[in-house]
């Protein structure tokens, strides 16, 4: 079974998409995303280049995938 990880609104079209920061929890809108990264075939969106720049240090130990 595939998990999603983060929240995302599937709202009506022309609505904002917003997802979660895996990294501090902030909400954050995918439109426009400044700060985002791909990772096991996802994309994640941050608040800030400093969560961006942990995620990308060990995204693992944000999405539950820690050895």
């Amino acid at each position: 079974m595939e998990e999603s990880y983060g929240l995302q609104d599937y709202s009506v079209a022309g609505e904002r998409v917003q997802t979660v920061d895996p990294v501090c929890g902030t909400v954050v809108t995918e439109e426009g995303g400044r700060w985002r990264t791909g990772y096991a075939g996802e994309t994640f969106y941050f608040c800030s280049k400093d969560c961006q720049v942990k995620f990308e240090e060990d995204p693992g130990l944000y999405i539950g995938q820690h050895d």
